[in-house]
């Protein structure tokens, strides 16, 4: 006999269906019929979420991913980057590169990106992937010498060029600002640089005390006594930019004052002019013999032969005549006088006459001379 059914009983008693995923697992499920569905591939019917990338990002572009929180419902969150950025997403709306300085590319704003590995702050490219250049305050070894950035001068003592070399130095070899003497190589040896001349040390300064002509001449009775001469001695030495010029005295006398009196005496110690010639072994030998080659260099470096000078020293460095010093070098009357030297005598053109000069000592004592008259000055370190 054949059996009718109702398509309601039929639904009615259909067994219950047994769904696999994917992988042939079997869901214990019952099918729902009503028509409402998940999005969800677990067991958690209401939440589906992602799987994160496990990859470290390649440039500074954050990861999105979306989140179903619910039926109908989604959120989107943010990964940050391992690129050290603070977690902020790039622009999706710019294809500009993000610079990146050590990544071997030359992105926007970079001068140079050779890579990380060649990145020096000595080398062609900086750290900051900037050019190196001459001005950037980085010294580009094998290229420069020094760099002080905005300082560099071409005119500065000790400096650096513009060109990042070195400027004016002591052990160059050169005369240079306040240097006395430069033997490069030689500087501090204890060795001189010529005959009968003198070592220069390791600062650039004579081993010796320098003498000098002065460059300005005065009246006799405008010197303002043995004190204004030293004054006006130490002055010409800072402009000659000496940097013991606090230490000149005048080879000057007056009743209360001389060399004698007032200068150091140090025995092996040369006198030199400033142009390097040895003048005098030491004081004795100054007051014994007298500057052989004669005070002839001024503080400018000129050189002036056949020079009245004044003085009112004896040899010896003694006050000549305690009467005769222009009133103390203070009287510019023609009735005043005072004993005068000669600053020297060029022994290759007249060596006789400079032979009578070493013989009388005339470089300090020659003439008498009127106040009225306006003469140098013997300038000596001390």
């Amino acid at each position: 006999m054949q059996l009718h059914r109702s398509p309601h009983v039929w639904l009615l008693s259909l067994p219950l269906v047994v769904a696999c995923n994917q992988g042939g697992e079997a869901l214990a499920g019952p099918i729902d019929l009503g028509g409402s569905s998940s999005s969800s591939t677990t067991s958690d019917p209401t939440t589906t979420t992602s799987t994160p990338t496990s990859a470290a990002p390649t440039t500074s572009a954050s990861t999105t991913t979306s989140t179903s929180t619910g039926p109908g419902d989604s959120a989107t969150t943010t990964d940050d980057d391992t690129s050290g950025s603070s977690g902020a997403a790039a622009s999706s709306t710019s294809d500009a590169p993000s610079p990146s300085c050590g990544d071997g590319q030359l992105d926007p704003g970079e001068e140079c990106d050779p890579g990380i590995s060649q990145l020096s702050q000595t080398g062609a490219c900086t750290l900051s992937c900037e050019t190196a250049k001459c001005g950037d305050n980085l010294v580009w070894e094998g290229e420069e010498f020094c760099d002080n950035g905005p300082d560099n001068n071409d005119d500065l003592y000790g400096g650096c060029t513009t060109k990042c070399q070195f400027g004016p130095l002591c052990n160059d070899g050169k005369v240079q600002g306040p240097e006395e003497c430069d033997f490069a190589a030689d500087n501090g040896t204890g060795e001189s640089k010529t005959s009968g001349g003198v070592p220069c040390d390791n600062g650039c300064r004579f081993q010796a005390r320098i003498a000098f002509l002065s460059s300005t001449a005065y009246k006799g009775g405008g010197i303002g006594g043995v004190e204004g001469a030293h004054i006006k001695c130490q002055n010409l030495a800072k402009q000659a930019q000496y940097d013991s010029s606090a230490k000149f005295m005048a080879w000057i006398s007056d009743a209360q004052h001389s060399p004698f009196q007032d200068f150091i005496k140090t025995a092996g110690l040369p006198y030199v002019r400033p142009d390097g010639v040895r003048i005098a072994d030491d004081w004795d030998d100054l007051a014994l013999n007298g500057p052989i080659e004669g005070i002839i260099v001024t503080d400018t470096g000129d050189v002036i032969f056949d020079k009245r000078v004044w003085t009112g020293t004896a040899p010896s460095g003694k006050v000549l005549d305690p009467a005769a010093h222009c009133q103390s070098w203070t009287n510019s009357a023609p009735v005043e006088k005072s004993r005068v030297g000669n600053s020297g005598i060029d022994k290759e053109k007249f060596p006789q006459p400079w032979a009578q000069w070493v013989a009388d000592r005339h470089w300090t004592s020659f003439v008498s001379w009127t106040c009225d008259e306006a003469l140098p000055l013997y300038c000596v370190e001390q």
